[in-house]
């Protein structure tokens, strides 16, 4: 099969119906033939590239609607559209294709990064599409709603202001607070510093700008992203992704782009002013992005991120699929801290414990659960002597993928480090899904997401530790 030419930056706005049905379904031929990186228990395109997740929400039936970004025609970032697929357990899904595509003025370049608001009855949802002004791409804020099962596009109801930023603008973030509407969008302000506006509404269909949210003094780099935001008791979390920010040691902002969030007062809608002592890095691993939030019908926070990470090429871009999504997760608030652990409906992919002293050659798709309190080491190892290591020591974490099969992204490092925070006994959590891992420590609070390539069988060799292994089931995914 001869591939579209996407070093021609043209053809990243070809769309779906202008290939063949062949083309796609030589693609789909392509990714089954993954069975060395394509995950079993995560999220992942059935074709082409994933990224950001969009409009989470569950529904007044208990059904979670999960959306993200996806081009179908290539492992680049393309004409974005958003693919659509609920759940009620998170592991039977059901595909309902893409539901929001760029086919009208307001995103005919593609639709962005967005999210949905429950109000009463209504979900309404708020993206960034992209239109076309002569030789220009704008970004602008589309607001579309619910109706009779489908998505319908409204208006545009926020509009690229140069005077207070650039035309990298997006990802509205909608909240409802005191009977009031608010909404967070990133930006980048004309002197190239990263911003977050904010705006205001008596309806959800309405806004008027009321200026930028004040943050602390913090050299946050050039672009602000992906913002969340919700309240708990008196307290208000902010996340958001900045680009450009600058590492400033082993331990922090290590990736092309990281994440941040900061636990601070509710934000105070007539000053703009977020009070907070401190950001932190969400996740410490290397490939975790563009996260979004969402309460559902239990009053939970429930986070879901996109496993992957911007600029980046991949060695499984060659299966013609790229990134995926992570577990989803519950937030909570420990003092000024997020503690993040997978949905108690996680361990309903436990499909059997395996004994580490007998199995000749480890699963693929696995769990690890363990109680450790001053130091281990884990390593995934294959007959090459190839491996994926995972520590401990009385000070730091460290995830280091500098021994595995297949290097990449190479210029920002192959091991991740964090501060150990607990110093009493604790249970840990590893979640090993053939090409990406996610590590939850010190109650949550300190996580590592990051993919790996590690081909042949694999073995597992352990100190200090006598780890639970769980075999994970496949989620499936039906049409």
């Amino acid at each position: 099969m001869e591939l579209i030419d996407f070093s021609n930056r043209q053809n990243r706005f070809i769309r779906e119906d202008d290939v063949s049905d062949g083309y796609i379904e030589k693609m789909k031929a392509v990714v089954l033939s993954d069975n060395l990186y394509y995950p079993s228990y995560h999220i992942a395109p059935p074709h082409g590239l994933l990224n950001d997740p969009n409009g989470l929400y569950q529904d007044n039936l208990g059904i979670y609607h999960i959306f993200h970004q996806w081009f179908p025609l290539g492992t680049v970032h393309g004409l974005k559209s958003w693919r659509h697929l609920t759940t009620a357990d998170f592991v039977h899904y059901s595909d309902h294709g893409v539901a929001v595509e760029p086919n009208d003025f307001m995103d005919c370049c593609g639709c962005y990064t967005g999210m949905a608001l429950k109000d009463k009855e209504d979900i309404h949802f708020y993206y960034t599409g992209i239109r076309k002004e002569k030789d220009s791409l704008l970004p602008s804020t589309v607001h579309a709603i619910l109706k009779d099962d489908r998505i319908e596009k409204l208006e545009v109801i926020e509009d690229v202001d140069f005077t207070k930023t650039t035309d990298n603008f997006r990802d509205p973030f909608v909240y409802r607070s005191n009977e009031k509407y608010y909404m967070i969008t990133g930006g980048e302000s004309p002197d190239s510093k990263g911003v977050l506006l904010f705006s205001e509404g008596d309806n959800p269909f309405e806004f008027v700008h009321k200026g930028m949210l004040k943050l602390m003094d913090y050299p946050f780099g050039y672009m602000l992203e992906c913002p969340n935001y919700f309240e708990e008791d008196a307290k208000g979390v902010l996340i958001f992704s900045p680009q450009g920010i600058e590492s400033v040691g082993k331990y922090d902002f290590r990736n092309v782009f990281s994440v941040v969030y900061a636990v601070g007062e509710k934000i105070n809608t007539e000053t703009l002013e977020f009070k907070h002592t401190n950001f932190y890095e969400l996740d410490k691993g290397f490939d975790f992005y563009a996260p979004q939030i969402f309460k559902d019908n239990q009053d939970r926070q429930i986070l879901i991120g996109w496993l992957g990470n911007s600029k980046t090429e991949y060695p499984s871009d060659k299966f013609l699929w790229a990134h995926m999504l992570t577990l989803p997760r519950e937030i909570t608030i420990i003092n000024d801290r997020i503690s993040q652990s997978p949905l108690p409906e996680v361990n309903n992919l436990r499909e059997y414990s395996i004994d580490l002293s007998e199995t000749a050659a480890l699963e693929k798709a696995f769990e690890l659960e363990f109680l450790f309190e001053n130091k281990f080491t884990i390593k995934i190892i294959n007959k090459e002597g190839d491996f994926l290591e995972i520590g401990c020591d009385d000070s730091r974490y460290w995830l280091d993928r500098s021994h595995t099969t297949h290097l990449f992204n190479e210029q920002y490092g192959q091991v991740r480090y964090a501060k150990k925070l607990l110093r009493e006994t604790q249970t840990a959590r590893i979640f090993v899904d053939h090409s990406s891992i996610e590590c939850f420590f010190d109650d949550g609070v300190t996580v590592f997401t990051g993919r790996f390539y590690l081909d042949g069988d694999w073995a597992l060799q352990f100190s200090d530790i006598m780890p639970t292994c769980y075999k994970m089931k496949n989620i499936v995914v039906s049409a």
